[in-house]
């Protein structure tokens, strides 16, 4: 999870920070002067590279260590969760299994032609999450009302049962909270899970934790095959 690897940087961060410092006070109590003090520091970042290496050895025999890219593997088929303020990383997962091979659904607020541009994507089928009956940009653009959730689910149920082996990405979850309430969008991916899985597909789902209530976060987490 993005949360957790920014944790754990910003624990290793102090450490490290905490760890020099203290180096530092123990040189001065024992009364080097100025001069003594900078030339012990220089010749300790010329060789720090050394204790970096001998961690980076300790790390790979350690059991239990796991690379930061193993976690980010998408495993199982099923549905996954990008904890995220801006619908990134998603999109890079998306595109990955596309790479792959799997059909392309992208579900959006943002228009499907700017989202296209902006992560390279492969020619996919799109919906865009709009209330306006202007299509503006294309007018080969699906678009869905986001408060028709039942209508919005038949469509990417649809896309799912006609082959399977599908990738379907949903931008906008906040969106789609602020206008239908959380537990109309929980029913909504719910019935997506369970036809992503009888489906042998994807569900790729971009949220973003702070600005959800905790609670209704960890709630959506657990519907899930995993986080990324």
């Amino acid at each position: 999870m993005a949360s957790d690897k920014k944790k754990t940087f910003l624990e290793g961060f102090e450490a490290g920070e905490r760890t020099a410092w203290n180096e530092v006070i123990k040189m001065a109590s024992r009364g080097y002067s100025s001069t003594e003090l900078g030339v012990m520091a220089k010749t300790k970042l010329a060789t720090i590279h050394r204790d970096v290496e001998s961690m980076a050895s300790r790390l790979e025999t350690e059991p239990g260590v796991q690379d930061a890219g193993d976690e980010d593997e998408i495993g199982e088929r099923g549905a996954y969760l990008v904890n995220e303020e801006k619908a990134e990383g998603v999109y890079r997962h998306f595109r990955s299994l596309l790479k792959a091979g799997a059909r392309g659904l992208s579900i959006s607020r943002t228009h499907p032609a700017d989202v296209t541009r902006k992560f390279k994507l492969p020619a996919v089928d799109s919906i865009w999450l709009s209330r306006t009956t202007d299509k503006g940009k294309s007018s080969e653009i699906d678009v869905a009302d986001p408060t028709n959730l039942v209508g919005l689910a038949g469509a990417v149920i649809e896309f799912l049962e006609a082959g399977g082996d599908a990738a379907v990405v949903v931008e906008g979850l906040e969106y789609l909270v602020s206008l239908n309430g959380f537990s109309s969008v929980l029913r909504f991916v719910q019935t997506l899970n369970e036809k992503v899985v009888v489906n042998d597909s994807y569900l790729l789902i971009s949220a973003n934790a702070d600005a959800m209530k905790e609670q209704e976060y960890n709630v959506l987490a657990k519907e899930m095959a995993g986080e990324l």
